[in-house]
């Protein structure tokens, strides 16, 4: 193989057009490490399955309660609360509404489907979906026919696709308990009647972390990782070490929300109790000084950076409290991430296109965010690399650096067939 001729390199992101940027960063080879499912459905989705008499019966036998007018535009106005919100708790709110529409193994496997389409449409590479099964298992549905619809889902994008998307998936445990997550929380709380809150929610993830393990045990391959999401305040990572520390026993990758809704002890206790290997958000992270960024750079934690969401939940006010140029400048591994797609009304083309107006990225800057979402990802060595070696030689395509190697052209052109 000889070595093709050198593209012209981008020198400065400032001198393209909008247009051209805008085509630069759709083009990129992407990942999305941090994207909830129940929060990136389509919103015609959505209205689609609300108005389904079947759906709405069955969503309301199991508590929940959606909207009566369906109409997309209304729906949109309920799913996307945008900046309005006041805090993270009001902007988990649509949840409810998504996840009563996503209690059988077809509206799960269908969501799936989508969400990977819809990132593959916009050149996603590797895609990482994470949810909690828990608030979707009733007595018709378990555990692993709920991870096994999921996994149905994707695969079938995977094929469509011919392996132009590849996807796992991450199991998440609530964080707090309330009946009102779901079915199980309920019968949780009636099996054991005088345990308190605390121990319930520590009750409710070591069960996620099972299943967790359980569901690749049996086959879910794609399930590769455990994480921790919900309401932050008061509800401290430690409380749930012992469903961490199953699933390390158990060979599964960590993440963790944490710096979100809380400050940066939540951070601390996520890399120092549950040994997370990357942590969700972390906008809170230089809140006492430099020494936990540079712990975190100095262990290869990453941060998964959802900049749009952490305006809309309040977790920062302005783009300029945001640690991403820290995390720039210290090189800590930082991807960018869309958290929920259809709630915080986001892609990663928009992510890209808002970080480099805010924080100037250079062209050497883009690339690195680019390559750190694949260094991090929750796969085998042996699939990360190829995708790592793959994306270096398309962004040198693209004119973003980096020096022709023939690895890297090999993976490229195995990934186009």
């Amino acid at each position: 193989m000889t070595q093709p001729t050198e593209p012209a390199k981008i020198e400065d992101l400032a001198a393209l057009s909008e247009t051209e940027r805008d085509e630069l960063f759709r083009a990129l080879p992407k990942t999305d490490l941090h994207c909830h499912l129940d929060g990136s459905l389509r919103v015609e989705t959505v209205a689609e399955l609300a108005s389904d008499p079947k759906i709405r019966k069955l969503a309301e036998d199991l508590g929940y309660s959606l909207p009566t007018d369906t109409d997309p535009e209304k729906l949109r106005k309920i799913l996307r609360p945008g900046l309005g919100c006041s805090s993270l708790e009001e902007y988990l709110l649509p949840f409810d509404v998504i996840c009563g529409v996503l209690q059988t193994p077809e509206t799960l496997e269908r969501a799936a489907y989508e969400l990977a389409m819809d990132c593959f449409a916009e050149t996603v590479w590797y895609l990482e979906v994470r949810f909690a099964p828990q608030r979707h298992i009733h007595p018709g549905l378990s555990g692993l026919d709920v991870l096994r619809a999921v996994d149905a889902g994707l695969a079938r994008a995977e094929r469509d696709t011919k392996g132009g998307i590849q996807s796992v998936i991450l199991v998440c445990a609530m964080r707090n308990y309330h009946e009102s997550i779901g079915h199980y929380h309920r019968s949780v709380r009636a099996t054991f009647p005088y345990a308190n809150e605390r121990e319930l929610g520590s009750q409710c993830s070591l069960a996620a972390a099972r299943l967790a393990v359980d569901a690749k045990a049996q086959g879910v391959s794609r399930v590769v990782g455990f994480d921790l999401a919900g309401a932050e305040a008061n509800f401290p990572p430690h409380h749930h070490r012992a469903a961490f520390h199953y699933c390390i026993d158990n060979f599964l990758n960590i993440t963790v929300h944490a710096g979100e809704g809380y400050g940066p002890e939540s951070i601390q206790e996520a890399v120092s109790y549950l040994n997370a290997q990357r942590v969700g958000h972390g906008t809170r992270v230089l809140e006492q000084g430099p020494q936990l960024l540079e712990y975190l750079r100095d262990r290869r934690v990453t941060v998964e950076v959802c900049l749009t969401s952490n305006l809309q939940t309040g977790a920062i006010q302005t783009l300029a409290d945001h640690p991403f140029r820290q995390l720039l400048d210290l090189e800590v591994r930082a991807p960018l991430c869309t958290d929920n797609r259809m709630v915080s009304d986001v892609t990663l083309t928009d992510e890209y296109r808002l970080a480099w107006e805010h924080f100037k990225l250079t062209p050497k800057e883009i690339r690195k965010t680019v390559l750190y979402g694949f260094k991090a990802a929750f796969i085998s060595y042996e699939r990360r690399r190829g995708l790592l070696l793959a994306a270096k030689a398309r962004l040198r395509e693209l004119g973003l650096g980096g020096s022709w190697t023939q690895p890297q052209d090999l993976a490229l052109n195995a990934r186009r067939g």
